[in-house]
C-alpha cells in the first residue's frame, strides 16, 4: 500500500488502475462506485447505482487479474481505466462487456436469465436469439427504445430493480419498447 501511495504521489494522484495494483476487491461496490464515476453522459452504463448493485451481482466473478471475459474482475480493471479513457474502457466495463468483458450476448443472457427468467425458454435461446438483435447503436444507458440489442440490454439491467415494468422489453418482441 505504501508503495502505492509513493507511486500515485509521483504520478500527480492516482485515477484508474495502477500496474500491478491489488487493492481493488472483486465486490459490486468496488464496481458500481468506478463505472458510475467514470463513465457518465454518453459514455453512462447504469441509470442509477441501484441498477448497477442489482445488475452487478450476475455477472461472474473471475479473478483481480482479469482484462478480458464476461467476469466482475474484468469489468472493475475497465471501470477503472475509464477514468482517463472513458470512450474506449466504459463499454468494456459495462453490462453489455462490449466484446472485451465477453461479447453482448453474455452480459445480457446473464442478466436477463436472473432477471427475467420467463422470456426465453433456455440460456442456449437466449444466446440464439440475442445473435439476431442489430447491435448498433453501441451500448450506452441512453439507448432506452429502438429495435436492438442495446435496447434490451438496457431494460434488462432496469429489470434488476424493477423486474414487473422492464422485463417484458427484453424478450424477442421487445414488448413494444425495443422493437421499431
Amino acid at each position: 500500500m505504501r508503495n502505492r501511495a509513493i507511486l500515485c504521489f509521483l504520478l500527480a494522484g492516482c485515477v484508474g488502475n495502477v500496474p500491478g495494483d491489488t487493492t481493488d476487491s472483486l465486490d459490486c461496490t468496488t464496481y458500481c462506485t468506478k463505472v458510475t464515476t467514470n463513465c457518465t453522459g454518453s459514455n453512462g452504463q447504469y441509470g442509477s447505482m441501484d441498477t448497477c448493485m442489482a445488475s452487478c451481482a450476475h455477472f461472474p466473478v473471475g479473478s483481480e487479474a482479469d482484462t478480458a471475459g464476461n467476469t466482475l474482475g474484468c469489468r472493475i480493471y475497465h471501470a477503472g481505466n475509464a477514468a482517463t479513457d472513458p470512450v474506449t474502457h466504459c463499454i468494456h466495463a459495462g453490462p453489455s462487456g462490449g466484446g472485451a468483458c465477453g461479447n453482448p450476448c453474455d452480459g445480457f443472457c446473464s442478466l436477463v436469465d436472473a432477471e427475467c427468467p420467463t422470456q426465453y425458454p433456455s440460456a442456449t435461446a437466449c444466446a440464439t436469439l440475442c445473435a439476431g438483435y442489430a447491435t448498433t447503436p453501441h451500448y450506452s444507458a441512453a439507448v432506452t427504445s429502438g429495435d436492438s440489442l442495446s435496447c434490451r440490454i438496457y431494460h434488462a439491467t432496469n429489470a434488476a430493480t424493477d423486474p414487473t415494468t422492464h422485463c417484458p422489453h427484453t424478450g424477442s418482441d421487445g414488448g413494444g419498447v425495443c422493437i421499431n
